[in-house]
């Protein structure tokens, strides 16, 4: 599968998470609620993983895998694509959104 389609599989599954929990954000992949796709993860000597924020202000550290499993903020924003999808997203998805799409825009708030 190449890298588009698989993102193309992954913004299916979040419209699929939109219509099923309007209330969540809908991103398959965590980030810092504070400062986005800031994540690092790694396994622990014992078992399972740690995860923490790479921006130097942030003290986020979480038991688990979080960069890896689907996100559980609260969504706060909406993607528009160009193309007509909406996705809403958290507050940390809409900070990385904006510095990184460039065929759609980040709104403040929910779709109506």
């Amino acid at each position: 599968m190449s890298t588009d389609s698989a993102a193309a599989a992954l913004y299916a599954q979040a419209l699929q998470s939109t219509a099923a929990d309007p209330s969540r954000c809908t991103v398959p992949w965590g980030v810092c609620p504070e400062h986005g796709g800031t994540l690092k993860s790694r396994a622990r000597a014992t078992e399972g993983f740690d995860s923490w924020c790479m921006d130097f202000t942030c003290f986020n550290v979480w038991p688990y895998d979080r960069l890896d499993a689907a996100c559980t903020e609260p969504a706060t924003d909406t993607i528009q694509a160009d193309n007509g999808d909406r996705y809403v997203v958290c507050n940390g998805h809409a900070l990385t959104a904006r510095t990184q799409i460039t065929d759609g825009q980040v709104l403040h708030g929910l779709p109506a």
